[in-house]
């Protein structure tokens, strides 16, 4: 589905009048995307947002602020020789470590430059021009000694449905997903949360709905990650129950 269907199927579930632009909708319709987006992306983690960040480590230098597109750290590669990546590059993944586990082992940044071999991940405090910004920052075990290409593998929050983004993942894999998701917020908008609503029941029941079609996005979506048996694409085998008199 394109954002103008989202949106038309929106109206429709919401009884706004199609032909009647309603302005207090609108105005909540980029938070009920961004409640949806931000839920489903939580629940579930889809292959196609799993990708390789490149990033250049800066020589002496033990730190490097992680690429604000990557939200979920998973791993670094660390890629040898220190030159462009190309066919011909090594690709060695780091260790991760707790940040005061490297500091331990390496107090100084400057002792002993070399190819690094483990990483700590640490926040980024805001400065004096930009205080409400706030990021992550990777520390480097030895201190690189060269400018050494790295691939930042993570996890990225891609961007809700708008009139300048008419398709996403979400709405064209799994619209009816998302609708439900979009429904469970728009019942708070229509005040349907509360005992004393018109309709108390109709947030539970859209996250009823909602439960049941993610049970099923869950298994599609470990299958497209191989995670049947085997590393497979079968639908995972249940979990063992424990048995016996």
């Amino acid at each position: 589905m394109t954002y103008d269907e989202i949106v038309e199927a929106l109206k429709v579930m919401n009884e706004v009048p199609l032909n009647n632009s309603d302005e207090n909708f609108m105005r909540i319709l980029p938070t009920i995307f961004l409640y949806a987006d931000g839920r489903i992306y939580r629940d579930l983690v889809f292959l196609q947002t799993t990708i390789f960040q490149p990033g250049t480590l800066v020589a002496r230098n033990r730190e490097l602020a992680l690429p604000a597109s990557v939200l979920v750290l998973k791993g670094i590669n660390l890629c040898t020789p220190p030159q462009p990546i190309s066919t011909t590059s090594k690709r060695t993944p780091l260790e991760r470590v707790p940040p005061d586990v490297l500091d331990f082992f390496w107090p100084q940044s400057s002792f002993r430059p070399g190819q690094p071999q483990k990483y700590a991940v640490i926040g980024t405090p805001p400065s004096a021009t930009a205080p409400q910004t706030l990021g992550l920052t990777v520390r480097f075990m030895p201190t690189p000694d060269a400018a050494y290409p790295v691939e930042f593998h993570g996890d990225i929050r891609p961007l809700p449905p708008s009139n300048d983004n008419e398709e996403t993942y979400l709405t064209v894999t799994y619209p009816e997903l998302y609708i439900a998701a979009c429904m469970i917020f728009a019942a708070g908008y229509q005040r349907d949360f509360g005992a004393q609503a018109d309709d108390p029941a109709r947030a539970q029941s859209w996250e009823g709905q909602y439960g049941a079609l993610r049970q099923g996005v869950m298994l599609e979506v470990a299958r497209m990650r191989g995670e049947g048996p085997g590393y497979t694409a079968s639908t995972p085998a249940p979990a063992a129950q424990a048995g016996g008199r």
